[in-house]
């Protein structure tokens, strides 16, 4: 996976200096439509691929891989897998309430840390888990109607943004698409990430 990843992140430097080759003619007047690039821009390049290399360097701390289109997830320490699971992500649809206020419910592809690490979390209900079940959201932040025990599971490795890998109520639902962006894991693969990782473990998501 590692080495996936730098491959991926060597591909414009590569293509720029095959662009150069590619499109400087042999004479000494190049086409004026033809831009190549010069040695400025391919140093700028290259230096931005090292400071992306540098950012992807994963030392022998355990760290999580999730694959949102097939929903499943990894835990890897290095190039060696300790544990993998089926995993539920974002649903990719809109919520929208009565003044056009929308929700997005996508799982976000980038790289996140783990936050926080949180045994019996209480989910704190945002507005928009109200208007999903046509209710009226709590004006108070601190009342009691939005705290919620037990969708969350018996951990979460909290992502920040409001993203959290976390436990799930429905079982026979893991493997879907179903998620409010989150993702959700069956109880025995959830204690396995909680066990696996600490603060500061990455999280690749893609």
């Amino acid at each position: 996976m590692r080495s996936y990843l730098l491959f991926l992140l060597l591909i414009p430097a590569a293509a720029a200096v095959r662009y150069k080759v590619l499109c400087t003619p042999a004479s000494a007047n190049p086409a004026p439509s033809v831009q190549v690039p010069d040695e400025r821009s391919l140093a700028r390049i290259q230096a931005e691929i090292q400071d992306l290399q540098k950012a992807l360097v994963v030392d022998n701390e355990p760290y999580i891989v999730i694959d949102t289109v097939h929903n499943r997830l990894q835990i890897r320490r290095g190039d060696r897998i300790l544990k993998e699971a089926v995993c539920s992500t974002g649903s990719g649809k809109v919520l929208l309430d009565k003044k056009r206020e929308a929700w997005y419910f996508n799982t976000p592809r980038k790289v996140f840390q783990v936050q926080r690490k949180v045994e019996g979390p209480i989910w704190k209900k945002p507005k928009w888990a109200f208007v999903e079940q046509g209710q009226p959201a709590p004006v108070l932040p601190w009342d009691f109607r939005r705290l919620d025990p037990i969708t969350l599971g018996k951990y979460a490795l909290e992502l920040g943004d409001g993203y959290a890998i976390h436990g799930n109520l429905y079982p026979n639902l893991i493997g879907r698409h179903i998620t409010h962006g989150c993702i959700r894991l069956n109880d025995a693969d959830l204690e396995a990430a909680y066990a696996l990782t600490k603060t500061g473990s990455r999280v690749y998501i893609y």
